[in-house]
């Protein structure tokens, strides 16, 4: 069995009761009875306690008629009614989509504040950018070409979702990936759409000034907190790899360009294992130090799970403000969505996705996509975080993109949906 498949031990774990952020409940605290097991949120309010504990510690008092299964349920299906509609019970939410105002209303205070009256989810961003990664991370990883007129179109139809950042390719060796070898054709169909940011990946100072040629307003480095990894992905150490990319920063500076930048293998590497969290708050200081705006923390492998992305997490927040992070996960064991929702309770406010669940790592075997964008909006849109994404349109990109290549989506969520619509159609 490799380190990577070893489950973490209790000692490598943090302590809870040093976590400012998270709220820790006890085994014999409350628990859910048998009428509320299904797929609301009653339960979780606690209005039914197993223990002598009283449910009043952790959760306000919630006096309205509880949310039935069969109700909420019976609401979902009339999607019509409530689509668009402005949640009854807050203003602030009236952007959510496939949402019931009955779910609304089961996160909004008592006053309708819009504030969440939940503990746990106090220090949740109220609005969360997305950073499409779909058309560059998703499309590197297929083994076939896909045409340049595809792509675009992808791009395009993903703009018209309200997302904010559209990755567009990399400016890499075509040797190396050979699927983004149309970077430049790319970038001059869609370097003049409005009301996005598209920015491209830069490897050296070479891909740099390659991008600004085509026409690109914004860049990223990637540098690995895997020393390994670094050498077989990049063919350098990590000491290296950040001098070229002082090179870069240096010169996008003087352009004015801004530059993102990426950790790769922040919690586990195909190679050797487990990443200390010291390493990967070392990678990220050094690439906020020489001037990234943004610095994205991905778990390359989708090994992460809450217990080992808390410690990463704590440990680069201690050098790098956490409004400067951003957090990229691969869905290989499933863990993706409790991963982002532990670190949006950390504070973190912007989240890497790929529509569809596209992509995963040509140099890291065995990663499978990222999660992908309509699953994350579906949980933001549940709990009353504003994305100004359009799902229907989303939805729409997604369906295009696997229709070309041949495949079901990679989106829980788009699934689901795609169901409902189907048996709708036939009522």
């Amino acid at each position: 069995m490799s380190s990577l498949e070893e489950p973490l031990g209790l000692d490598k774990l943090p302590s809870l009761s040093n976590i400012d952020r998270l709220y820790r409940f006890s085994s014999s605290a409350c628990r859910p009875i048998r009428e509320d097991m299904g797929m609301g949120n009653c339960w979780i309010e606690g209005r039914s306690c197993s223990s002598s504990n009283s449910c009043n510690e952790d959760f306000e008092d919630n006096t309205e008629e509880p949310v039935t299964w069969r109700r909420q349920r019976r609401n979902s299906l009339q999607r019509t009614s409530s689509l668009g509609r402005s949640c009854v019970a807050c203003g602030t939410m009236r952007d959510l989509h496939y949402l019931s105002n009955y779910q609304c209303r089961s996160y909004c205070n008592d006053n309708c504040t819009g504030e969440l009256k939940y503990k746990l989810f106090k220090d949740i961003p109220r609005y969360v950018k997305i950073v499409e990664v779909g058309p560059r991370d998703g499309l590197q990883n297929e083994k076939t070409i896909v045409p340049t007129s595809v792509k675009v179109k992808l791009i395009r139809k993903l703009v018209s979702c309200g997302l904010p950042v559209v990755e567009a390719t990399s400016f890499v060796s075509p040797k190396w990936v050979p699927q983004l070898a149309d970077a430049k054709d790319v970038m001059d169909a869609v370097k003049n759409l409005e009301g996005v940011r598209l920015p491209v990946l830069t490897p050296n100072l070479k891909g740099f000034e390659a991008a600004v040629a085509a026409g690109a307003k914004e860049v990223a480095v990637f540098a690995s907190a895997s020393e390994s990894f670094s050498k077989s992905n990049i063919n350098c150490s990590i000491e290296e790899s950040l001098a070229r990319y002082r090179a870069v920063t240096s010169a996008a500076k003087k352009l004015s360009i801004p530059v993102r930048g990426y950790v790769s293998c922040v919690v586990g590497c195909p190679v050797e294992g487990f990443i200390s969290p010291s390493k990967v708050a070392y990678v990220a200081k050094e690439l906020h130090n020489m001037g990234c705006f943004e610095i994205s923390l991905g778990d390359t492998i989708g090994v992460a799970t809450p217990g080992t992305v808390l410690p990463m997490l704590e440990a680069v927040m201690a050098v790098v403000p956490v409004e400067k992070l951003a957090v990229h996960f691969h869905d290989t064991y499933g863990q993706s969505l409790p991963n982002i929702l532990l670190s949006l309770q950390m504070g973190i406010s912007t989240v890497d996705s790929s529509v569809s669940g596209l992509g995963g790592c040509p140099y890291a075997r065995g990663a499978s996509g990222n999660v992908a964008t309509e699953d994350v909006v579906y949980m933001l849109n549940g709990l009353g975080v504003k994305t100004n994404i359009d799902m229907d349109k989303l939805l729409s990109a997604g369906e295009y993109i696997n229709q070309y290549l041949g495949r079901q989506s990679g989106s829980k969520t788009a699934v689901a949906l795609s169901r409902i619509n189907a048996d709708a159609s036939n009522i």
